[in-house]
């Protein structure tokens, strides 16, 4: 998905930082049928002045940390269950990418925890 006007993340973030308008942002959302989850750690991202684009899986965001080091972020929330063996799935996957793998959980009241995630290989 382009970033850009067409982008319903973008579009929600740029409502929210030029005009304050969440509820706009939520229609945008909504219209775009775009997870508001995600939209809550991308706007968080955006509004630390990084560079963030959707991602190339399911519940992931790309961010570009600085230049030639990109991060991938598995967004998930508060309460959801999921199986440690598809955290390191996607961790091998992101890896695998050139990807640096980074969880992101929004709790309850929407503030948002990052996390480091790597697959550790067993020593013989």
């Amino acid at each position: 998905m382009p970033e850009g006007p067409s982008d319903p993340y973008e579009e929600a973030y740029a409502l929210v930082k030029e005009k304050g308008d969440w509820l706009g942002a939520l229609n945008v959302l909504e219209k775009g049928q775009a997870d508001f989850v995600l939209f809550l750690v991308y706007y968080d991202l955006k509004r630390r002045g990084k560079r963030v684009r959707p991602g190339p899986r399911p519940r992931t965001l790309l961010l570009e940390d600085r230049p030639g080091k990109i991060a991938e972020v598995l967004v998930l929330s508060e309460g959801t269950t999921v199986r440690p063996l598809e955290i390191a799935e996607w961790s091998r996957l992101a890896v695998s990418d050139s990807h640096d793998p980074v969880v992101a959980v929004v709790d309850e009241s929407g503030g948002v925890t990052y996390y480091e995630a790597r697959t550790v290989k067993e020593l013989t």
